[in-house]
């Protein structure tokens, strides 16, 4: 009991700290009187690791919590649309996962998680997630932020509504002139996510829910609602959800001949891929990095990463799984295989599939 009142009281001394002297100064206090002493008394700031504080934890759902996040002074400003790495422990094992800022504050800021059927850490932070525990995070990351265009379509499914959901707020925040529009589908109504803050959105922007298997109500999809309103698809696209759903966007998106290039996307998921037959020897432009590479028989099976790696290019890369979209490029000419979407390339998951390849 007692520890618990202490760690309470600590976290309101963490809260009144950053807010009076903000992350700078309290940066260059703690790294001028880094002993074993302060990292004892207040760990949480004297430390050389990027960390957050849990601050509140609430329900948008049965299966979907908001966790408010107060970060050290190791963090740095984020944009909406971007994601931070968290990682939890988990019977002895360190497990790390990325997910998008649904919220972004003066001090804190805020993850959404929906808990998935088998998802490790998901049901971990669902069932344990408390105010005062801290958590060891990353800066923020990812590319998937607003580029100032007038007219946006915001398209989301489940938990991928989060980067959208902060993208609209800020944008309409920041530039009252902008023409948001937001498509958000769901499985039924018990599982709108930010259902208070759609409505409140709706009065600012249009907005369009979409339940995908609600009985007793009209059943429609994304699809359907793009099919009704074909001047959508008029405006600069932001694509965030899972990975069929993605791909089903794409694929409409292509057959209407939208602009691909008008389409920003965010992925957090990707299946295994098998690479089959043989691998072209191509030759491959790194755009970005003004470098060509001839492939060679010792690159064959390796991916866009790998290749890049093994002739001295450095690509931004982080989990080289496919899960964290920070090695995102794009696809200028030729084909891939692997993880694409659009003209969206992963490359620690993509490979060349074409004699001659550009990649942006």
């Amino acid at each position: 009991m007692m520890g618990r009142v202490l760690g309470q009281l600590a976290l309101l001394a963490e809260v009144w700290a950053l807010k009076v002297f903000g992350r700078e100064w309290l940066h260059y206090i703690t790294s001028n009187t880094m002993n074993v002493v302060t990292t004892r008394l207040a760990p949480f700031f004297w430390t050389y690791e990027c960390q957050a504080k849990v601050i509140g934890v609430r329900h948008e759902t049965h299966d979907a919590i908001t966790i408010e996040l107060l970060p050290n002074q190791h963090f740095s400003q984020a944009s909406a649309g971007q994601y931070i790495e968290l990682e939890v422990v988990i019977n002895g094992q360190v497990h790390s996962r990325c997910y998008s800022l649904s919220h972004l504050g003066q001090q804190s800021v805020a993850i959404t998680v929906k808990r998935k059927q088998g998802g490790l850490v998901s049901s971990w932070l669902f069932d344990h997630a408390r105010r005062g525990m801290a958590l060891s995070v990353s800066r923020p990351q990812g590319s998937f932020v607003y580029q100032g265009q007038q007219k946006l379509l915001m398209i989301s499914a489940g938990s991928g509504i989060t980067p959208c959901y902060a993208l609209a707020n800020e944008v309409l925040a920041e530039k009252p002139s902008a023409d948001v529009a937001m498509i958000v589908q769901f499985k039924t109504d018990r599982d709108v996510i930010f259902s208070s803050g759609l409505q409140r959105l709706a009065q600012l922007c249009r907005v369009q829910i979409a339940l995908s298997q609600s009985a007793g109500a009209v059943k429609n999809d994304v699809i359907a609602c793009l099919e009704w309103s074909p001047e959508l698809l008029e405006r600069d696209i932001y694509l965030c959800g899972p990975a069929g759903f993605m791909d089903k966007v794409v694929a409409y998106l292509t057959s209407k001949s939208y602009n691909l290039a008008r389409l920003q996307v965010e992925r957090f998921s990707f299946d295994n891929y098998a690479l089959t037959g043989e691998q072209a020897l191509s030759e491959i432009y790194f755009q970005a990095h003004n470098a060509t590479v001839h492939m060679t028989e010792a690159d064959r099976g390796k991916t866009l990463l790998e290749i890049a790696e093994t002739h001295g290019i450095e690509l931004e890369h982080g989990c080289r799984t496919g899960m964290c979209g920070s090695c995102k490029c794009h696809l200028v000419h030729g084909e891939v295989s692997g993880n694409q979407l659009g003209i969206a390339v992963y490359p620690c998951t993509a490979y060349p599939a074409s004699i001659k390849l550009v990649i942006g």
